[in-house]
């Protein structure tokens, strides 16, 4: 018995103003790396329309009641045998969301796109530590942020106790 479902191909980007271009890439390496496959995109109800118009077959929408949960579901159902990650700007940074949803959907092959940088092939380890490496980062950046409120709010505290506490006069 052979499965008669089509090969899709996942496309994940922000479709940003300006990543058309890029976007285009993404969907020429898709077609290249899987021929008929069907194109598969996330968007909200505001990319969708740039998203078809650039040739995307079909658009998983995220939004407008649609939660994280039921597009992943929907999106992992349909089985990516490859997801295209695209990149706003050189290099790759950011995209956290984007690179944990490549990693969650499980494709076997995960292409980068960057503007200006040749389409790279990433595997689900390196995948995993970028992730992990930008949780990480990320979870950092919100404990110094929380360390530096909690200090200003003592200094504040301390403060007020020295000038006569929450009654003293105010100048």
């Amino acid at each position: 018995m052979s499965d008669s479902s089509p090969i899709t191909a996942l496309l994940l980007t922000f479709a940003r103003r300006g990543e058309e271009e890029a976007i285009r890439q993404a969907l020429s390496a898709l077609r290249e790396a899987l021929p008929g496959a069907d194109v598969v995109a996330i968007g909200t109800p505001v990319s969708a329309p740039v998203l078809e118009n650039l040739g995307v077959d079909d658009i998983i929408i995220y939004g407008d009641g649609r939660g994280a949960r039921s597009v992943l579901r929907e999106a992992r159902a349909r089985r990516p045998a490859a997801a295209a990650v695209v990149y706003w700007g050189p290099g790759f940074s950011a995209h956290l969301k984007l690179e944990a949803l490549a990693l969650l959907c499980r494709p076997p092959r995960v292409l980068r796109l960057a503007p200006e940088a040749p389409v790279s092939a990433i595997g689900r380890p390196r995948l995993a530590l970028s992730v992990a490496g930008k949780t990480l980062a990320a979870a950092a950046l919100a404990l110094a942020g929380a360390a530096l409120c909690g200090a200003a709010f003592i200094c504040l505290r301390l403060r007020q106790a020295l000038a006569g506490g929450h009654r003293a006069p105010r100048a």
